[in-house]
């Protein structure tokens, strides 16, 4: 093997989330079962995947993990608390997600702010959209009507808080059985 051939990098796919507690995880799996009945074809996300995106930082070779990580254990934040808020769809025009939403103060919109500043200088994109904090339960490759009636009748079926102390690095392989999610780092809050 050529010399300069050995120090390729393989490329990894990250981002970085806030884990959510099995009981919120529960509920969502519940509210799930309800929209399953609709004629929209979705594709649900496992319980066990579900998680509040930070920042998706895409595929990177692998040899600038040190740096992210680096750059993300100097991240410092209040540990917070966020509220759930009702189960709806991004769009109501053109629907793609359905997702629950987080009522957040501020905090986590802080917290992802901070994470885009520690990355930009190691040239990770600032993100384009707004942050919104929610969590996704499924996503929408088909749409149908009648996907705004089984919404609507889950809408408020999901309720409590949870607190937010830290967030973590995750690897992300994409497999035709669904996503693989690999803790890389966890930084606390």
């Amino acid at each position: 093997m050529p010399h300069a051939l050995r120090f390729l990098s393989i490329m990894v796919r990250l981002f970085i989330a806030i884990e959510i507690p099995e009981e919120i995880k529960s509920q969502y799996a519940e509210a799930q079962e309800m929209i399953r009945s609709s004629r929209a074809r979705l594709t649900m996300v496992h319980p066990d995947d579900m998680h509040i995106t930070l920042k998706f930082i895409g595929e990177v070779e692998g040899s600038r993990l040190p740096p992210i990580t680096a750059a993300l254990q100097k991240v410092t934040s209040a540990p917070f608390t966020l509220d759930l808020g009702s189960i709806t769809l991004n769009s109501p025009r053109s629907p793609r997600v359905i997702w629950g939403d987080v009522q957040d103060p501020g905090d986590c919109k802080i917290l992802a702010g901070s994470i885009e500043k520690a990355l930009v200088p190691l040239g990770i994109p600032a993100e384009g959209r707004k942050f919104r904090a929610h969590i996704t339960l499924a996503r929408i490759r088909q749409f149908h009507p009648d996907i705004f009636k089984e919404v609507a009748g889950i809408s408020s079926s999901c309720e409590g808080s949870f607190p937010v102390d830290r967030f973590v690095l995750k690897k992300s392989e994409l497999t035709p059985q669904g996503p693989i999610y690999t803790d890389m780092l966890e930084v606390r809050l």
